[in-house]
């Protein structure tokens, strides 16, 4: 199955990373689709971003995991499809899991999706749903998989809807959380604790639920702790919209957790994370500098708009990595540190009514403050409108959303001071008071970006360097420790550096801007900007 995975990867490659949409700093499928980010973690120095993928559907391939490996965040090795639907434990789909390192050994945990014969709804009859895992070394032998938990292991009263297993630590207490949906369609999370001696040893702890019924299935749930607080975060579906709360068909956010009189946790006070068109089953994670670090799908399933790639052979995205934190009791998030330092060529801008302001290329990030709890209306790369009035912000397609409309911020008596946007060629991340609140969609403009503002407005204009992609070993044409090798070796140093890359990674395929992108990154490197071109090797 991995070896016709490699076949279509080199027949559609070079056409697929033509395509005017591709993005020139976020994590895409090289062909096909991608989805949830899975197995997040680091192990042994390197950062592990796996994903759901199906790389060409006339294949007839269910879902995969596919595997991403970088050091930096700017140079990543596409290790290819790490595990296929091929077993009985999970021939019906590899779905969502975790990765976690521990003494020396990531272990990998996901559902195996099991559609059984017959005439079954599926929900409640009809289906496996098993808790699977395998583990490496290296970050690239893997074990054999094996179940741990199958539908009979379950607590009573469960769907066949248990799904996306994620390991964390706790204040040194090692927990599985497991997202479910009852016979009876309450949204819930399983909450088991695993010994530290042994992974695979599982005790069951609870159900976490919420006092009132919050939708029928908790999807990716997450436990994590910041600020001496405990949050769950998940993804509940089939919450009504109240408002301009959950406009989207499925919704994405935390809860915080507190403690009963025997130590149970109880679900309350639920915060959407992300309100924009494009972003669902987030998953977070510890890295070794103590970050809790998130991504998303830019993406949202079932979703009544388009996504235009799917002509050039591939569709969505991850969103880029954000940190998160508490401030006054909320979670925030904000891109890390190694996204920031992909801005260059950092410029002084004012907005001013009437005089647009032009970014090089569509990998741009628009950074202000001042606002001042003032009104205003800015418009970003023609076709999208902030607007902010009476305490709401909204974010409005004017032109061709693909069937995206509004979506809405009511910030509940909180000033709006700061509005920064992350542009990439075919998404928008914006983040306002520094993170307290976000909007993620794609968006389709292909034009010269503008931006334009109803105010006078003071900012940072950036232009966002791309990262770098070695697609070689996923096409099967170099070993996975070769491009896990030149991540690890010191030219990454000097790549960070002198902006030049190294042999390794500068014969490799990377992710490339549009053409007009393209010719201004030439420019700008033979200007001695030391930013490095951006050159399509096929």
């Amino acid at each position: 199955m991995k070896k016709a995975i490699q076949n279509a990867l080199h027949d559609r490659l070079p056409a697929v990373l033509a395509g005017q949409y591709r993005q020139t700093w976020h994590l895409m499928a090289d062909i096909g689709w991608i989805s949830d980010p899975n197995g997040l973690c680091q192990h042994n120095g390197l950062y592990h971003i796996f994903h759901q993928y199906t790389p060409a559907q006339d294949l007839g391939l269910n879902k995969s995991w596919g595997h991403y490996v970088t050091r930096d965040w700017k140079h990543f090795a596409d290790l290819g499809t790490l595990m296929c639907p091929d077993s009985e434990i999970d021939k019906d789909g590899c779905y969502s899991g975790s990765g976690f390192s521990h003494n020396g050994i990531l272990h990998l945990f996901y559902t195996g999706n099991i559609l059984h014969d017959g005439d079954f709804d599926y929900i409640n009859e009809g289906r496996g749903h098993y808790t699977n895992t395998l583990q490496s070394a290296d970050g690239i032998h893997f074990s054999d998989k094996k179940v741990l938990l199958r539908n009979e292991d379950y607590p009573d009263g469960l769907s066949c809807h248990v799904r996306d297993p994620k390991v964390s630590d706790i204040d040194g207490r090692l927990y599985m959380v497991i997202g479910a949906r009852t016979r009876d369609s309450r949204g819930c999370a399983l909450v088991y604790e695993c010994s530290r001696d042994n992974l695979e040893d599982l005790a069951f702890r609870q159900v976490i639920r919420t006092p009132e019924d919050f939708g029928y299935m908790w999807e990716c749930p997450v436990l994590f702790k910041l600020d001496q607080q405990v949050f769950l975060l998940c993804c509940p579906q089939g919450v009504a919209q109240d408002g301009y709360k959950y406009e989207n068909v499925y919704q994405n956010g935390v809860f915080r957790l507190t403690p009963d009189a025997d130590g149970s946790w109880q679900a309350l006070d639920f915060q959407e994370l992300d309100h924009g068109f494009d972003f669902y089953a987030p998953q977070s994670f510890r890295d070794e500098q103590g970050r809790e670090i998130l991504i998303g799908w830019m993406g949202l399933p079932d979703a009544e708009y388009g996504n235009p790639e799917t002509v050039e052979g591939w569709i969505h995205s991850l969103t880029m990595p954000r940190q998160l934190s508490v401030k006054n009791g909320r979670i925030c998030q904000y891109p890390i540190q190694e996204i920031l330092d992909l801005r260059t060529e950092t410029q002084t801008v004012s907005l001013e009514p009437g005089r647009p302001v032009y970014p090089e290329s569509r990998s741009f990030a628009l950074e202000t403050a001042a606002i001042q709890n003032r009104p205003f209306e800015m418009v970003i790369r023609q076709d999208v409108s902030l607007r902010y009035a009476h305490g709401v912000v909204t974010m409005e397609f004017l032109r061709n959303g693909d069937g995206r409309t509004s979506r809405h911020i009511d910030l509940q008596g909180r000033p709006l001071e700061s509005l920064d946007v992350f542009s990439d060629s075919s998404s928008l991340e914006i983040f306002l008071n520094g993170g307290e609140e976000a909007f993620t969609t794609r968006i389709y403009s292909t034009g010269q970006p503008s931006l334009s503002c109803s105010i006078p407005l003071t900012g940072t204009l950036s232009v966002m360097d791309a990262i770098r992609i070695d697609w070689k070993p996923a096409l099967g044409t170099e070993s996975c420790e070769a491009a896990i090798q030149a991540l690890q070796g010191p030219q990454t140093a000097c790549v960070l550096k002198s902006g030049t890359a190294p042999e390794s990674v500068a014969a490799s395929r990377k992710q490339v801007p549009p053409a007009s992108v393209q010719q201004a990154s030439v420019q700008q490197a033979s200007a001695g900007s030391g930013s490095a071109a951006h050159k399509l090797t096929v």
